[in-house]
Protein backbone atom coordinates (compact mmCIF):
# COMPACT_ATOMS: atom_id res chain seq x y z
CA UNK A 1 0.00 0.00 0.00
CA UNK A 2 1.81 2.75 -1.23
CA UNK A 3 1.88 6.19 1.01
CA UNK A 4 -1.05 7.93 -0.68
CA UNK A 5 -3.41 5.58 -0.45
CA UNK A 6 -2.56 5.30 3.36
CA UNK A 7 -3.45 8.78 4.32
CA UNK A 8 -6.91 8.24 2.01
CA UNK A 9 -7.91 5.08 4.03
CA UNK A 10 -6.78 6.71 7.65
CA UNK A 11 -8.48 9.86 6.61
CA UNK A 12 -12.10 8.08 5.87
CA UNK A 13 -11.10 5.42 9.20
CA UNK A 14 -10.90 8.68 10.99
CA UNK A 15 -14.31 10.04 10.01
CA UNK A 16 -16.56 6.85 9.77
CA UNK A 17 -15.14 6.97 13.91
CA UNK A 18 -16.42 10.23 14.38
CA UNK A 19 -19.89 9.07 14.07
CA UNK A 20 -21.04 8.79 18.00
CA UNK A 21 -18.16 11.81 18.85
CA UNK A 22 -19.63 14.93 16.92
CA UNK A 23 -20.28 17.07 20.02
CA UNK A 24 -18.45 20.51 19.39
CA UNK A 25 -16.55 19.00 16.37
CA UNK A 26 -15.89 21.43 12.87
CA UNK A 27 -14.20 20.16 9.14
CA UNK A 28 -12.72 22.69 7.04
CA UNK A 29 -11.62 21.27 3.16
CA UNK A 30 -9.44 23.69 1.63
CA UNK A 31 -8.93 22.96 -2.15
CA UNK A 32 -5.47 23.93 -3.15
CA UNK A 33 -6.02 21.50 -6.39
CA UNK A 34 -8.22 24.02 -7.40
CA UNK A 35 -5.52 27.00 -7.54
CA UNK A 36 -2.92 27.24 -10.61
CA UNK A 37 -0.18 25.01 -10.66
CA UNK A 38 2.62 27.29 -8.78
CA UNK A 39 0.04 27.54 -6.03
CA UNK A 40 0.11 24.39 -5.52
CA UNK A 41 4.09 23.54 -4.78
CA UNK A 42 5.55 22.10 -1.46
CA UNK A 43 6.18 25.44 -0.02
CA UNK A 44 2.57 26.68 -0.49
CA UNK A 45 1.00 23.50 1.31
CA UNK A 46 3.48 23.30 3.99
CA UNK A 47 2.47 27.11 4.73
CA UNK A 48 -0.73 26.35 5.22
CA UNK A 49 -0.42 23.44 7.03
CA UNK A 50 2.01 24.86 9.77
CA UNK A 51 -0.70 28.15 9.65
CA UNK A 52 -3.76 25.27 10.54
CA UNK A 53 -1.27 23.41 12.93
CA UNK A 54 -1.98 26.39 15.60
CA UNK A 55 -5.80 25.35 15.27
CA UNK A 56 -5.15 22.16 16.78
CA UNK A 57 -2.76 22.87 18.77
CA UNK A 58 -4.87 24.56 21.18
CA UNK A 59 -8.42 22.89 20.40
CA UNK A 60 -7.13 19.66 19.24
CA UNK A 61 -7.78 17.26 16.05
CA UNK A 62 -6.00 16.38 13.19
CA UNK A 63 -4.82 17.48 9.85
CA UNK A 64 -4.84 15.34 6.22
CA UNK A 65 -2.62 16.37 3.66
CA UNK A 66 -3.96 14.62 0.52
CA UNK A 67 -2.57 13.40 -2.64
CA UNK A 68 -3.86 15.86 -4.49
CA UNK A 69 -2.29 18.66 -2.35
CA UNK A 70 -5.76 19.28 -0.54
CA UNK A 71 -6.11 19.69 3.27
CA UNK A 72 -8.66 18.45 5.48
CA UNK A 73 -8.88 19.77 8.69
CA UNK A 74 -10.94 17.83 11.88
CA UNK A 75 -11.12 20.00 14.74
CA UNK A 76 -12.95 19.81 18.27
CA UNK A 77 -14.43 22.52 20.48
CA UNK A 78 -12.89 25.28 17.86
CA UNK A 79 -15.39 27.58 16.42
CA UNK A 80 -15.66 29.63 13.15
CA UNK A 81 -14.25 32.95 14.76
CA UNK A 82 -10.78 30.57 15.41
CA UNK A 83 -10.39 29.24 12.33
CA UNK A 84 -11.42 32.26 9.66
CA UNK A 85 -8.46 34.22 10.48
CA UNK A 86 -5.92 31.13 10.05
CA UNK A 87 -8.03 30.28 6.61
CA UNK A 88 -7.20 34.57 6.12
CA UNK A 89 -3.69 34.36 6.27
CA UNK A 90 -4.04 31.25 3.62
CA UNK A 91 -5.60 33.24 1.38
CA UNK A 92 -3.68 36.41 2.10
CA UNK A 93 -0.42 34.21 1.24
CA UNK A 94 -2.62 33.06 -2.14
CA UNK A 95 -4.14 35.90 -3.04
CA UNK A 96 -1.90 36.15 -6.55
CA UNK A 97 -4.16 33.39 -7.59
CA UNK A 98 -6.93 33.95 -9.83
CA UNK A 99 -9.27 32.12 -7.51
CA UNK A 100 -8.93 33.78 -4.66
CA UNK A 101 -8.38 37.53 -6.12
CA UNK A 102 -12.06 36.71 -7.50
CA UNK A 103 -13.77 35.86 -4.12
CA UNK A 104 -15.53 37.83 -1.47
CA UNK A 105 -14.97 35.06 1.17
CA UNK A 106 -17.70 35.62 4.27
CA UNK A 107 -17.11 33.86 7.47
CA UNK A 108 -18.12 30.05 7.85
CA UNK A 109 -19.51 30.08 4.47
CA UNK A 110 -18.35 27.47 1.44
CA UNK A 111 -16.78 28.64 -1.75
CA UNK A 112 -15.28 27.43 -4.25
CA UNK A 113 -11.81 27.31 -2.33
CA UNK A 114 -12.84 26.14 1.16
CA UNK A 115 -16.21 24.04 2.42
CA UNK A 116 -17.24 24.14 6.14
CA UNK A 117 -18.86 21.26 7.80
CA UNK A 118 -20.62 21.57 11.37
CA UNK A 119 -20.43 17.95 12.10
CA UNK A 120 -23.43 18.17 15.02
CA UNK A 121 -25.62 19.23 12.08
CA UNK A 122 -23.91 17.75 9.22
CA UNK A 123 -21.73 14.34 10.06
CA UNK A 124 -23.60 12.51 7.48
CA UNK A 125 -23.27 14.84 4.35
CA UNK A 126 -19.46 15.61 5.42
CA UNK A 127 -19.19 11.41 5.64
CA UNK A 128 -20.57 10.89 2.35
CA UNK A 129 -18.67 13.92 0.77
CA UNK A 130 -15.58 12.50 2.40
CA UNK A 131 -16.13 9.09 0.75
CA UNK A 132 -16.80 10.67 -2.57
CA UNK A 133 -13.95 12.22 -1.91
CA UNK A 134 -11.73 9.20 -1.55
CA UNK A 135 -13.11 7.29 -4.14
CA UNK A 136 -12.40 10.26 -6.62
CA UNK A 137 -8.56 10.30 -4.93
CA UNK A 138 -7.91 6.29 -5.35
CA UNK A 139 -9.02 6.09 -9.02
CA UNK A 140 -6.73 8.77 -9.68
CA UNK A 141 -4.44 10.33 -7.28
CA UNK A 142 -3.58 13.00 -9.84
CA UNK A 143 -7.57 14.24 -10.30
CA UNK A 144 -8.63 16.94 -8.83
CA UNK A 145 -10.87 16.40 -5.96
CA UNK A 146 -14.70 15.96 -6.79
CA UNK A 147 -16.71 18.49 -5.51
CA UNK A 148 -20.19 17.57 -3.96
CA UNK A 149 -23.12 19.20 -4.28
CA UNK A 150 -24.54 20.24 -1.18
CA UNK A 151 -27.15 22.78 0.19
CA UNK A 152 -25.53 26.10 0.86
CA UNK A 153 -26.20 28.71 3.29
CA UNK A 154 -28.61 31.56 1.89
CA UNK A 155 -26.01 33.02 -0.10
CA UNK A 156 -25.42 33.99 -4.03
CA UNK A 157 -23.76 31.36 -5.26
CA UNK A 158 -20.51 31.90 -6.92
CA UNK A 159 -19.47 30.15 -9.95
CA UNK A 160 -17.41 27.49 -9.26
CA UNK A 161 -13.27 27.65 -10.24
CA UNK A 162 -11.02 24.89 -11.21
CA UNK A 163 -7.28 25.20 -12.44
CA UNK A 164 -6.94 25.51 -15.96
CA UNK A 165 -4.78 21.89 -17.65
CA UNK A 166 -1.12 22.69 -17.94
CA UNK A 167 -1.43 23.25 -21.43
CA UNK A 168 -3.63 26.37 -21.09
CA UNK A 169 -1.52 27.50 -18.05
CA UNK A 170 -3.25 30.60 -17.03
CA UNK A 171 -6.60 32.21 -16.01
CA UNK A 172 -8.92 33.19 -18.18
CA UNK A 173 -8.87 37.46 -17.49
CA UNK A 174 -5.25 37.12 -18.36
CA UNK A 175 -6.91 35.69 -21.78
CA UNK A 176 -8.98 38.31 -22.11
CA UNK A 177 -6.33 41.22 -21.42
CA UNK A 178 -3.81 39.70 -23.65
CA UNK A 179 -6.58 39.35 -26.02
CA UNK A 180 -7.57 42.80 -25.77
CA UNK A 181 -4.06 44.14 -25.90
CA UNK A 182 -3.44 42.21 -29.26
CA UNK A 183 -6.59 43.75 -30.61
CA UNK A 184 -5.49 47.26 -29.45
CA UNK A 185 -1.61 46.99 -31.26
CA UNK A 186 -3.36 45.46 -34.01
CA UNK A 187 -5.73 48.37 -34.54
CA UNK A 188 -8.71 45.88 -34.28
CA UNK A 189 -10.79 48.03 -32.05
CA UNK A 190 -13.12 46.24 -29.89
CA UNK A 191 -15.39 49.50 -30.55
CA UNK A 192 -16.61 51.64 -33.63
CA UNK A 193 -14.10 54.15 -34.43
CA UNK A 194 -14.95 57.71 -33.31
CA UNK A 195 -16.16 59.74 -36.17
CA UNK A 196 -13.34 62.41 -36.99
CA UNK A 197 -14.23 65.95 -35.69
CA UNK A 198 -15.48 68.76 -38.29
CA UNK A 199 -13.22 71.22 -39.33
CA UNK A 200 -15.81 73.82 -38.76
CA UNK A 201 -15.93 72.99 -35.05
CA UNK A 202 -13.18 75.42 -32.96
CA UNK A 203 -11.89 73.73 -29.48
CA UNK A 204 -11.98 76.14 -27.01
CA UNK A 205 -10.15 74.38 -23.61
CA UNK A 206 -12.29 74.68 -20.27
CA UNK A 207 -10.27 75.18 -17.10
CA UNK A 208 -12.49 73.49 -13.79
CA UNK A 209 -12.80 76.22 -11.19
CA UNK A 210 -10.65 75.62 -7.93
CA UNK A 211 -12.35 74.21 -5.18
CA UNK A 212 -11.73 75.74 -1.79
CA UNK A 213 -10.11 73.23 0.44
CA UNK A 214 -12.01 73.14 3.80
CA UNK A 215 -9.50 73.36 6.64
CA UNK A 216 -9.82 71.64 10.15
CA UNK A 217 -7.97 71.06 13.48
CA UNK A 218 -7.89 67.78 15.05
CA UNK A 219 -10.00 67.71 17.92
CA UNK A 220 -11.22 64.50 20.27
CA UNK A 221 -14.88 64.90 17.73
CA UNK A 222 -13.14 64.84 15.04
CA UNK A 223 -11.03 61.71 16.00
CA UNK A 224 -14.54 60.48 16.57
CA UNK A 225 -15.60 60.82 13.22
CA UNK A 226 -12.66 59.31 11.89
CA UNK A 227 -12.74 56.35 13.71
CA UNK A 228 -16.33 55.40 12.76
CA UNK A 229 -15.44 56.18 9.05
CA UNK A 230 -12.49 54.21 9.41
CA UNK A 231 -14.71 51.19 10.58
CA UNK A 232 -15.62 50.50 7.68
CA UNK A 233 -13.02 51.06 5.21
CA UNK A 234 -9.98 49.26 3.81
CA UNK A 235 -7.22 50.49 4.84
CA UNK A 236 -4.70 48.73 2.27
CA UNK A 237 -6.17 51.42 -0.48
CA UNK A 238 -4.82 53.92 1.21
CA UNK A 239 -1.17 52.28 2.40
CA UNK A 240 1.08 54.07 0.26
CA UNK A 241 5.52 53.10 -0.30
CA UNK A 242 8.31 55.18 -0.98
CA UNK A 243 11.74 54.03 -1.53
CA UNK A 244 14.91 55.28 0.09
CA UNK A 245 18.02 55.93 -1.97
CA UNK A 246 21.36 56.16 -1.54
CA UNK A 247 22.89 59.15 -3.34
CA UNK A 248 26.33 59.83 -3.67
CA UNK A 249 27.90 62.17 -6.14
CA UNK A 250 26.92 61.38 -9.68
CA UNK A 251 26.35 58.17 -8.99
CA UNK A 252 22.98 56.63 -10.12
CA UNK A 253 20.63 56.35 -7.02
CA UNK A 254 20.46 53.04 -5.50
CA UNK A 255 17.30 51.52 -3.95
CA UNK A 256 18.25 50.92 -0.48
CA UNK A 257 14.26 49.73 0.81
CA UNK A 258 11.07 50.35 0.42
CA UNK A 259 8.82 51.96 3.29
CA UNK A 260 4.99 51.70 3.51
CA UNK A 261 1.98 53.97 5.41
CA UNK A 262 -0.76 55.50 5.66
CA UNK A 263 0.01 59.24 5.57
CA UNK A 264 -2.29 61.35 8.08
CA UNK A 265 -2.91 64.03 5.31
CA UNK A 266 -3.96 61.36 2.84
CA UNK A 267 -6.95 60.04 5.85
CA UNK A 268 -8.25 63.28 5.75
CA UNK A 269 -7.92 63.93 2.10
CA UNK A 270 -9.68 60.60 1.44
CA UNK A 271 -12.55 61.07 4.34
CA UNK A 272 -13.38 64.29 4.65
CA UNK A 273 -11.64 66.00 1.58
CA UNK A 274 -10.29 68.68 3.98
CA UNK A 275 -6.63 70.10 5.29
CA UNK A 276 -5.95 69.43 9.14
CA UNK A 277 -4.54 72.63 10.63
CA UNK A 278 -1.99 72.32 13.68
CA UNK A 279 -2.47 68.73 14.50
CA UNK A 280 -2.43 67.74 17.99
CA UNK A 281 0.11 65.64 18.68
CA UNK A 282 -1.06 63.57 20.98
CA UNK A 283 -4.59 63.19 19.16
CA UNK A 284 -2.78 62.43 16.04
CA UNK A 285 -0.07 59.49 17.82
CA UNK A 286 -3.60 58.09 19.02
CA UNK A 287 -4.76 57.89 15.22
CA UNK A 288 -1.41 56.16 14.88
CA UNK A 289 -2.48 53.81 16.77
CA UNK A 290 -5.72 52.84 15.50
CA UNK A 291 -3.99 53.15 11.84
CA UNK A 292 -1.44 50.64 12.56
CA UNK A 293 -4.22 48.11 13.86
CA UNK A 294 -5.93 47.82 10.97
CA UNK A 295 -3.25 47.97 8.64
CA UNK A 296 -1.43 45.11 10.45
CA UNK A 297 -4.61 43.23 10.46
CA UNK A 298 -4.48 43.86 7.11
CA UNK A 299 -1.83 42.02 6.49
CA UNK A 300 0.32 43.77 3.99
CA UNK A 301 2.82 42.76 1.32
CA UNK A 302 6.32 42.83 3.23
CA UNK A 303 8.23 41.52 -0.63
CA UNK A 304 10.88 43.55 -1.34
CA UNK A 305 11.48 42.80 -4.97
CA UNK A 306 14.72 44.97 -5.85
CA UNK A 307 15.64 46.28 -2.23
CA UNK A 308 17.76 45.21 0.34
CA UNK A 309 14.68 45.40 2.91
CA UNK A 310 10.47 46.31 3.31
CA UNK A 311 9.61 48.66 6.08
CA UNK A 312 6.17 49.64 7.50
CA UNK A 313 5.27 52.24 10.12
CA UNK A 314 3.87 50.80 13.03
CA UNK A 315 3.37 52.09 16.90
CA UNK A 316 4.82 50.25 20.47
CA UNK A 317 0.76 49.35 20.89
CA UNK A 318 0.68 48.14 17.81
CA UNK A 319 3.20 45.43 17.66
CA UNK A 320 1.97 44.35 21.21
CA UNK A 321 -0.97 43.87 19.82
CA UNK A 322 -2.38 40.43 18.34
CA UNK A 323 -2.84 41.95 15.03
CA UNK A 324 1.21 41.65 15.10
CA UNK A 325 0.84 38.09 15.82
CA UNK A 326 -0.84 37.62 12.59
CA UNK A 327 0.99 40.05 10.49
CA UNK A 328 4.37 38.03 11.67
CA UNK A 329 2.85 34.25 10.69
CA UNK A 330 1.58 36.03 7.20
CA UNK A 331 5.35 36.56 6.61
CA UNK A 332 5.81 33.48 6.04
CA UNK A 333 9.61 32.12 5.81
CA UNK A 334 10.63 35.77 4.54
CA UNK A 335 13.68 36.90 7.09
CA UNK A 336 12.45 38.79 9.46
CA UNK A 337 15.93 40.32 9.08
CA UNK A 338 14.02 42.12 5.95
CA UNK A 339 11.10 43.93 7.43
CA UNK A 340 12.49 47.54 8.94
CA UNK A 341 9.37 48.00 11.52
CA UNK A 342 9.10 51.86 11.66
CA UNK A 343 8.48 53.88 15.68
CA UNK A 344 8.03 57.96 15.77
CA UNK A 345 9.90 59.83 18.29
CA UNK A 346 7.19 60.70 19.55
CA UNK A 347 5.81 57.04 20.38
CA UNK A 348 9.06 56.04 21.75
CA UNK A 349 9.16 59.71 24.14
CA UNK A 350 4.97 59.01 25.08
CA UNK A 351 5.63 55.42 26.58
CA UNK A 352 8.98 54.53 27.56
CA UNK A 353 8.46 51.33 28.89
CA UNK A 354 5.73 50.36 26.30
CA UNK A 355 8.07 51.20 23.41
CA UNK A 356 10.70 48.83 24.94
CA UNK A 357 8.72 46.20 25.45
CA UNK A 358 7.77 46.74 21.83
CA UNK A 359 11.70 46.69 20.89
CA UNK A 360 12.06 43.78 22.55
CA UNK A 361 9.60 41.52 21.22
CA UNK A 362 10.11 42.79 17.61
CA UNK A 363 14.05 42.11 18.07
CA UNK A 364 13.21 39.07 19.67
CA UNK A 365 11.42 37.96 16.42
CA UNK A 366 14.35 39.17 14.42
CA UNK A 367 12.65 42.68 12.87
CA UNK A 368 15.03 45.55 12.30
CA UNK A 369 13.88 48.94 13.88
CA UNK A 370 13.69 52.54 12.24
CA UNK A 371 13.42 55.67 14.32
CA UNK A 372 11.28 58.41 12.29
CA UNK A 373 10.43 62.00 12.42
CA UNK A 374 13.48 63.33 14.63
CA UNK A 375 14.01 66.94 14.22
CA UNK A 376 17.51 67.91 13.73
CA UNK A 377 18.08 70.38 17.01
CA UNK A 378 16.92 66.97 18.69
CA UNK A 379 18.82 64.46 16.85
CA UNK A 380 21.83 67.15 17.72
CA UNK A 381 21.15 66.59 21.32
CA UNK A 382 20.49 62.75 21.83
CA UNK A 383 22.89 60.11 22.43
CA UNK A 384 23.60 58.04 19.90
CA UNK A 385 24.07 55.25 22.32
CA UNK A 386 20.77 55.05 22.92
CA UNK A 387 19.70 54.50 19.39
CA UNK A 388 18.34 50.62 19.77
CA UNK A 389 17.49 51.64 15.71
CA UNK A 390 18.95 50.30 13.19
CA UNK A 391 18.18 53.27 10.92
CA UNK A 392 17.15 56.92 12.24
CA UNK A 393 15.33 59.56 10.24
CA UNK A 394 15.69 62.96 10.74
CA UNK A 395 13.13 65.22 8.80
CA UNK A 396 13.74 68.25 7.23
CA UNK A 397 12.32 70.81 8.67
CA UNK A 398 9.41 72.91 6.54
CA UNK A 399 11.00 76.49 6.71
CA UNK A 400 13.52 78.33 4.87
CA UNK A 401 16.94 76.98 5.70
CA UNK A 402 18.16 80.72 7.00
CA UNK A 403 15.59 79.95 9.89
CA UNK A 404 16.58 76.71 11.81
CA UNK A 405 20.53 75.72 10.47
CA UNK A 406 23.00 78.12 12.31
CA UNK A 407 27.31 76.61 11.68
CA UNK A 408 27.19 75.29 14.89
CA UNK A 409 23.66 72.66 14.26
CA UNK A 410 25.45 72.15 10.93
CA UNK A 411 28.32 71.05 12.27
CA UNK A 412 26.91 69.31 15.26
CA UNK A 413 24.70 67.22 12.78
CA UNK A 414 27.80 66.44 10.31
CA UNK A 415 29.49 64.99 13.87
CA UNK A 416 26.58 62.75 14.39
CA UNK A 417 25.92 61.35 11.17
CA UNK A 418 29.62 60.39 11.12
CA UNK A 419 28.90 58.62 14.61
CA UNK A 420 26.14 56.55 13.60
CA UNK A 421 27.15 56.13 10.60
CA UNK A 422 26.32 56.99 6.41
CA UNK A 423 23.80 53.72 6.15
CA UNK A 424 21.95 54.55 9.40
CA UNK A 425 21.45 57.88 9.06
CA UNK A 426 17.91 59.06 6.87
CA UNK A 427 17.48 62.82 5.61
CA UNK A 428 13.47 62.66 5.34
CA UNK A 429 11.09 65.28 3.93
CA UNK A 430 13.28 65.82 0.62
CA UNK A 431 10.75 67.53 -1.95
CA UNK A 432 13.13 69.45 -3.80
CA UNK A 433 16.78 69.16 -5.62
CA UNK A 434 18.08 71.56 -2.70
CA UNK A 435 17.04 69.23 -0.16
CA UNK A 436 19.20 66.78 -1.19
CA UNK A 437 22.21 69.16 -2.29
CA UNK A 438 21.67 70.27 1.89
CA UNK A 439 21.68 66.41 3.40
CA UNK A 440 25.06 65.98 1.32
CA UNK A 441 26.50 69.13 3.28
CA UNK A 442 25.20 67.78 6.45
CA UNK A 443 26.69 64.39 5.92
CA UNK A 444 23.83 62.20 4.66
CA UNK A 445 24.22 59.87 2.08
CA UNK A 446 20.32 57.90 2.51
CA UNK A 447 17.43 59.93 1.33
CA UNK A 448 13.46 59.80 1.53
CA UNK A 449 11.34 62.36 0.11
CA UNK A 450 8.89 63.08 -2.97
CA UNK A 451 12.30 64.53 -5.10
CA UNK A 452 13.86 61.04 -4.50
CA UNK A 453 10.94 58.75 -5.07
CA UNK A 454 7.64 60.03 -5.21
CA UNK A 455 4.41 58.58 -2.98
CA UNK A 456 2.79 55.56 -4.84
CA UNK A 457 0.11 53.17 -4.30
CA UNK A 458 1.61 49.77 -2.05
Amino acid sequence: MSSKTKVIEQMVDYVHQLRRHTDGRRAVHIRLSALERPYREEHYRLFCASTLRGVITKFGGTIFSLPNTDLVLITKGAAVDNIDPQLTLIRRKLRGSSLIASQDPAQGVSDAFVEWFDLEAQYADFRSYIDALAASLSGDEEAAPAQTTRKAPARKAQPPLVALPAEFEGDETSNLLAEIKRKILDGDAMTPPRPAPSRKIRFVQISAPKQAVEQKELDPDLLITLFKALRGTDVTGLLRRQCVMAIMGDEEPMEVFVHQQVPQKLLFQKLFKSEVLAPNRWLSGYLDDYVTTRILHSLPSMEAEKSLASSIRVTSSGVMSEAFEMFDQSLGPQPRSRVILEFTVLDMMANPHLYMAAVRKATGKGFRLALADMDPISFSWLDQAHFTAAFVKIRKPDLPESEWLTPELESSISYKVDRIGMARAIFDGCDSPEDIELGHRLGFTLFQGDAVDPLTKA
